[in-house]
């Protein structure tokens, strides 16, 4: 039976008890029940919402954890976890009854509650920083945290409709993935699934119904392949169990969000092979392969090279009966452990006491967590990090010298650079792709052979921030440009200081009259003074300004003039330096300027075609357009524009929003910029 099917019902100790027993008969009993005592003792005037006493959520929790294998130290802080919040124990008393690693625990999974002046968000944001950084420490945070989620998840209908789309929505953007990026697929499955029905009712249903009218056909396709495999592997001495899948919903919901229809999802139908022994694996697999055409494009080896998050088994599609695509996986049992339970599974006895240590060096993502800690104060560029992190898919490619290395697809040799190490990506200079020279942005592929080329003088390039895919990148780039892009800083020495800002302050008179001047490329734009034109200015990223903006320029360290609208917000912050502002005017010219703009619509057959079409029309040049679907029926379209003024781009905009179900129009700044 799958999580899914269990229904919600009252338990008591005895099954908390009961189900320790079965999987983990080594815990102290005793310790579990005066745990169970404490809390039902101090949350016995709570009720929840579906107007049970409050003490079954946290024994529900518990016996999600005693179901993983988990042990001791994690159930009892799973059955305290919501003490400190809210009872009046606090976290020494904790301590005192039960010991640090269980007062670690529960402090982990500990809402912030106490900001000031801050926004729900914030504190659901800071709390969940807390908790990740709580997991770099002791990865038993998080899986107690994902029991809580799951329970909260199951008993979703006693919350009020509004609540229930937000819990939902944050489960499928934040706790799904994170779930699937340390392997706990079982619970991540269950979790989507959950917050799907709520997100997406209809879309839910028609799935739903979709597969009731179909499963007897799935399930008398998939009776029909065991038979066969079945018989072969007898015939080799084989030992191995044979399980038939149907996907299940939120992942044939985003197979279909991509434009993919039933038939056209391989894994839809789906056999698991499970047996003891690696080299079993690939024996099924020669056998698999000569009963049914194998699709060689669809194999995928996880075994030799494992997932991020430990994952590993043989995958490759067939051409079934009847035609049929059928997806095979293939695995031993601990894999299959380590798939269903991920990090959860890697809790191991060491030297017969009860001590048990992770093996959770190489997931990716705790590891990026690690590095961001001390890299990243702002809460949400943290969360931000986070969640491009989450719903990256990976691609495998090698050293010169045949190591195998993960990346995150759509990496570029700079990305692969850092992984290495961050002295090779701070001093990258080029790269070779299969022996071929390529430029730094190029797109890496599966099976590539990537060599770094790196140089003494070479240093990061703040271009490099807008191509690079992996957080861990972004941040050393941004590190080494903070420390060392801008000529001065906090700890310049004060009279050299001084000196520069005389230097600076004294270049250009406060009141003189600037006009800017494109050069013939109109990739660089210079001013003139006095007749010359030997001053470097460029123009703001943050407010893009373009011909008709009213502007003003700042003369920066060393780089020459920042060209800024003169409401820009960035220019609040450099108020009192004054004496670096100066006063500029557009020029007539025929240049363009490149400037981000979005659409949003209710989607439809032809609408990206009718947005160029009209914008076409208007003499305009598209450098760049990218196009998604949002949310249900709900289209967003970007664009960068080559425009002349901006009268140029209001007169674009205006014909843009004129356009059948184009609902807004506006330019997009820095923030947002295509990728």
């Amino acid at each position: 039976m799958s999580l899914i099917d269990l229904k919600i019902k009252s338990r008591d100790i005895d099954t908390l008890i009961s189900v320790i027993k079965e999987n983990n008969p080594e815990i102290h009993i005793e310790n579990i029940r005066k745990a169970y005592e404490i809390a039902s003792e101090a949350h016995k005037d709570q009720q929840r919402l579906s107007g049970e006493p409050y003490i079954v959520h946290p024994m529900e929790v518990a016996i999600i954890l005693a179901n993983l294998k988990m042990d001791e130290t994690t159930i009892i802080a799973a059955l305290l976890h919501d003490v400190v919040e809210d009872t009046p124990i606090n976290l020494d008393k904790v301590r005192e009854l039960f010991g640090q690693e269980v007062a670690t625990l529960v402090d982990g999974v500990t809402k912030i509650s106490s900001l000031k002046k801050h926004t729900k968000q914030k504190e659901q944001a800071e709390t969940l920083r807390k908790m990740l950084l709580a997991t770099i420490q002791d990865a038993r945070v998080i899986i107690i945290k994902l029991a809580d989620k799951l329970h909260n998840m199951r008993t979703i209908m006693f919350q009020p409709e509004y609540k229930q789309k937000y819990i939902a929505q944050e489960v499928l953007d934040i706790y799904a993935p994170l779930a699937g990026r340390l392997g706990m697929s079982k619970i991540r499955s269950e979790l989507e699934d959950l917050a799907f029905k709520i997100v997406y009712p209809d879309d839910y249903n028609a799935i739903l119904e979709h597969i009731k009218a179909r499963r007897s056909e799935l399930e008398a396709f998939i009776d029909s392949i065991r038979v066969v495999l079945q018989q072969r592997l007898k015939e080799l001495n084989i030992e191995a169990q044979i399980q038939g899948r149907i996907k299940h919903h939120y992942s044939i919901f985003k197979k279909l969000q991509q434009g993919r229809t039933f038939d056209d999802i391989f894994d839809l139908r789906a056999i698991r092979i499970i047996t003891n022994e690696v080299k079993d694996c690939y024996g099924i697999l020669g056998i698999v392969h000569t009963i049914w055409t194998p699709i060689p494009s669809r194999f995928k080896d996880y075994i030799a090279v494992p997932k991020s998050n430990m994952y590993q088994s043989l995958h490759t599609t067939v051409i079934g009966p009847d035609g049929h695509p059928l997806e095979i996986q293939i695995r031993t049992w601990d894999m299959h452990a380590t798939a269903e339970m991920g990090i959860a599974a890697h809790w191991l006895y060491k030297e017969g006491i009860k001590s048990f240590k992770p093996k959770y060096k190489n997931i990716t993502i705790l590891n990026n967590i690690h590095e961001w800690q001390n890299e990243i104060n702002d809460t949400r560029e943290f969360i931000k990090e986070l969640k491009m992190d989450l719903y990256e898919d990976e691609i495998f490619v090698f050293t010169p010298k045949g190591k195998i290395i993960k990346l995150a697809r759509g990496s570029t040799p700079v990305d692969f650079a850092y992984l290495i190490h961050t002295e090779i990506g701070n001093h990258c200079t080029g790269a070779k792709v299969n022996n071929q020279l390529v430029p730094l942005k190029t797109e890496l592929k599966s099976g590539d052979i990537v060599e770094i080329l790196t140089s003494k003088k070479g240093h990061p390039s703040p271009a490099w921030l807008k191509f690079v895919k992996s957080s861990n990148a972004r941040y050393k780039i941004r590190n080494w440009l903070r420390k060392n892009l801008e000529p001065e800083d906090e700890h310049a020495d004060k009279e050299e200081k001084e000196k520069k800002e005389k230097i600076a302050s004294v270049s250009i008179p406060e009141k003189e009259l600037v006009k800017l001047k494109s050069f013939p490329n109109k990739k660089k734009v210079g001013i003139t003074i006095d007749g010359t034109n030997n001053v470097l200015i460029r123009l703001s990223q943050c407010c893009q300004p373009i011909p008709g903006d009213d502007v003003v320029g700042f003369i920066t360290r060393g780089r020459g003039i920042t060209v800024h609208k003169r409401n820009c917000p960035a220019l609040q912050r450099l108020q009192n330096e004054s004496e670096r502002f100066v006063d500029i005017q557009w020029e007539q010219s025929e240049s363009t300027y490149p400037v981000k703009i979005a659409v949003e619509a209710m989607d439809r057959t032809n609408l990206l075609k009718d947005v160029a079409d009209e914008i076409s029309l208007t003499k305009t040049n598209i450098i760049k357009a990218e196009a998604s679907v949002v949310a249900k029926d709900q289209a967003l379209l970007k664009f960068v524009l080559e425009v002349k003024s901006l009268n140029h781009l209001n007169d674009i905009m205006k014909r843009l929003k004129q356009i059948k179900n184009v609902t807004r129009v506006f330019k997009l700044n820095e923030k947002v910029i295509l990728k």
